[in-house]
């Protein structure tokens, strides 16, 4: 009867076991967030097609003078701005904004930046060379041979003594020039010391040399 009893035991000891490992086999297995975790690809923003080439340059027509009087009209190439240093600091001045740029020269030591609006900025320029496409081929001119830039055809340079030295500015070759009758046909007045025509200073004829 006890070895009935016990190997009835025996019986449940070994089932209650087989249970209890097959329950646990069941169970899922609790995994660190980290491994189960599945990586989320966020998009990546591709550039557009402007961004992601060079801007390209707007073509600047420009007449070259250079300092032995030759002029080269073209298209400028490889740069759109110009750097300068002034008194108040250095700037990059885009070329679209410019009327004229007058390089230094034995009348003025400085450089001369005329703007569309007739603004005009004074310092120190260093332009290596000057690459000009015109109707005939390339131009590379050194930066030392020029003497002006032209951006607006029909512009003339002018001076004008300041207290601050030689002011160059910009006008338009068909208005007047300075100091000239309004009506045609009238005599300018007398500037100061100068004889009125038709008259002789202290009665003795006025003479002219080289006409």
């Amino acid at each position: 009867m006890r070895k009935i009893f016990a190997l009835a035991s025996l019986c449940l000891a070994l089932l209650f076991n087989s249970h209890s490992q097959l329950r646990a086999q069941d169970e899922p297995v609790a995994q660190p967030a980290e491994a189960v975790a599945e990586a989320v690809a966020e998009p990546v923003a591709e550039p557009t097609g402007s961004d992601s080439k060079t801007p390209t340059l707007r073509p600047l027509t420009v007449t070259t003078g250079l300092t032995d009087g030759m002029l080269i009209t073209g298209t400028l190439l490889d740069t759109n701005s110009i750097a300068i240093k002034t008194a108040f600091g250095e700037a990059a001045i885009p070329l679209s904004e410019v009327a004229g740029i007058r390089f230094p020269s034995a009348e003025d030591t400085s450089t001369t930046i005329v703007m569309l609006n007739g603004d005009s900025i004074t310092g120190a320029t260093d332009v290596k060379f000057v690459n000009v496409e015109t109707s005939w081929g390339h131009a590379k001119i050194n930066g030392q041979s020029v003497s002006t830039m032209l951006f607006v055809p029909g512009l003339t340079w002018h001076n004008s003594d300041s207290l601050g030295g030689k002011r160059w500015t910009l006008t338009d070759q068909k208005a007047a020039p300075p100091n000239t009758a309004a009506a045609a046909g009238t005599p300018a007045p007398p500037q100061i010391g100068q004889p009125v025509p038709g008259r002789f200073p202290n009665g003795q004829p006025q003479v002219i040399f080289g006409r």
